[in-house]
């Protein structure tokens, strides 16, 4: 199963930060490994909606996970990074990382 944060390479692409905004968008999901948890290694991946009506995820890991080559991502304590997805590729995400409560309430229409 790929996650997204481990395909070969992420480069987001340009996108408005005041549309995909965490704090002011729906966070329908969440996924997080379950080997690692300490605080260097945490990270996880979590699916937005914007009031828009268009997908994100939100990508966030500790100075020794997987996400640490992510842009945006600091050297010292790790960070977060953006990347916007289409309805189909966040119907794809949920069913990789197991959200289907997520798919049955928000992605039904592509079932």
């Amino acid at each position: 199963m790929a996650h997204w944060h481990l395909m070969k390479e992420i480069v987001p692409p340009d996108y408005d930060e005041h549309e995909y905004d965490p704090r002011t968008s729906e966070m329908l999901a969440t996924w997080r490994p379950g080997e690692e948890s300490s605080v260097f290694r945490h990270e996880s991946e979590t699916l937005y909606k914007t009031a828009k009506g268009n997908y994100f995820i939100l990508f966030e890991g500790g100075l020794l996970s997987r996400s640490r080559s992510l842009p945006g991502t600091e050297i010292w304590y790790g960070g977060s990074s953006i990347h916007p997805l289409n309805a189909r590729e966040a119907f794809s995400w949920c069913q990789e990382t197991g959200n289907f409560e997520t798919i049955d309430a928000h992605f039904f229409f592509l079932k």
